[in-house]
């Protein structure tokens, strides 16, 4: 089974309700999502999606990238891997880190996980059954939606949440620590205390001591884990949270390849590893961040946010890794889901349904590509 053709993706899909900022994001009245997909020379596709910086990258990275594999066995992930990586951190840019620039390494994820929907779709399984198995049909989520808004309506939105059956929810910090602290209070009251609360605040202090301050007064109001309280990096002062505080800290998402998320865990700098499968370097560094995570005794949660491509990919990682935790599912996604996947996923209390369908269980609308995309042939 040989790779005929590599295709890049730009989505821009407008929302009906524009999602507030956080630390790291204005707010956002439509999203653009990056998507690569491959086809076999017997008409089989796989699809991936890579979490972009600067959208100039997005197609030079998929051409660069995109010749090592035409023509070459579909089925040779790890062989094709290891090209493309050894690829991407050779590659010269300004936004760079130890394992090479960054978008490489988003568009390297993207083929990546095609390549792991191309090889499920091929022989009739899912991703999660490639990777040693199916631990459970019933995966538990959280859900990302509570932004940098006035406490009215992060009580309105976390009510509607409960509504819809979840049991987790992710809120924002935005770097002000009263502000910080007076937000979490008030949702916290809102939920009561048999709702899971999490909080991340996207890297937004400088201070250890105010982190320090922040993470004391979330332990008060029950906190499940305290993310990203600095940028990444530091891990010398996520060690020292992770020694001084009682909510686990998390973190990860924006760090891409294998070295950085070593560094993180010889530091004992996070007690919540979180790689994005759009940018760590796909399906296979997460599932090899995940073993090595579970030698240092560190449960991984995979980061996805917005896209359902992302989300099923985590899922299936989940499905297969016992030490593998809640899976990160938007809001607001469920409106992008009903439109984009031709089977979208089912939510049953809280929880996703894993389907096992071969590959990562879906299938893009065509319907959906016609309005909503880009491509260089278009």
């Amino acid at each position: 089974m040989r790779i005929k053709t590599i295709e890049p993706f730009t989505i821009n899909f407008p929302l009906d309700e524009p999602l507030p900022r956080s630390a790291v994001r204005p707010e956002t009245t439509q999203l653009a999502i990056y998507l690569i997909r491959l086809t076999a020379e017997d008409g089989t596709q796989g699809w991936g999606e890579a979490w972009i910086a600067d959208a100039y990258n997005f197609t030079p990275a998929a051409d660069l990238l995109g010749e090592l594999l035409i023509g070459q066995h579909a089925l040779d992930r790890a062989l094709l891997w290891h090209r493309m990586a050894s690829v991407a951190a050779g590659k010269p840019a300004k936004n760079s880190g130890p394992d090479g620039p960054r978008d490489y390494h988003a568009v390297l994820s993207a083929i990546d996980t095609a390549l792991w929907d191309l090889a499920g779709k091929s022989f009739g399984v899912s991703v999660a059954r490639l990777l040693g198995g199916v631990r459970s049909r019933l995966l538990d989520t959280y859900v990302t939606g509570l932004y940098l808004e006035p406490p009215a309506d992060l009580a309105r939105k976390a009510r509607q949440i409960v509504k819809r059956g979840f049991h987790a929810i992710k809120m924002k910090l935005g770097g002000d620590a009263d502000a910080d602290i007076q937000a979490v209070a008030a949702v916290r009251k809102t939920l009561g205390n048999q709702i899971v609360l999490m909080a991340d605040a996207n890297g937004a202090y400088d201070d250890y001591d105010t982190a320090l301050r922040v993470g004391r007064a979330l332990a008060k109001h029950d906190i499940y884990w305290f993310e990203e309280p600095f940028p990444a990096g530091r891990w010398d002062d996520y060690a020292a949270l992770c020694a001084a505080l009682e909510p686990p800290i998390a973190g990860g998402e924006t760090l891409f390849g294998i070295t950085p998320f070593h560094h993180a865990l010889e530091k004992r700098a996070l007690h919540i590893i979180m790689p994005d499968v759009r940018l760590c370097g796909g399906i296979t560094a997460a599932h090899l961040i995940g073993h090595l995570a579970s030698l240092y005794e560190v449960r991984m949660s995979l980061h996805s946010w917005i896209s359902p491509v992302a989300l099923m990919a985590a899922a299936n990682i989940s499905a297969a890794m016992p030490y593998c935790g809640r899976l990160e599912v938007e809001a607001g996604q469920a409106a992008l889901m009903r439109v984009m996947l031709e089977q979208p996923p089912q939510f049953e209390d809280g929880f996703l349904i894993f389907e096992d369908r071969p590959g990562l269980g879906f299938e893009i609308s065509d319907t959906f590509l016609q309005e909503y995309a880009t491509s260089p042939a278009n």
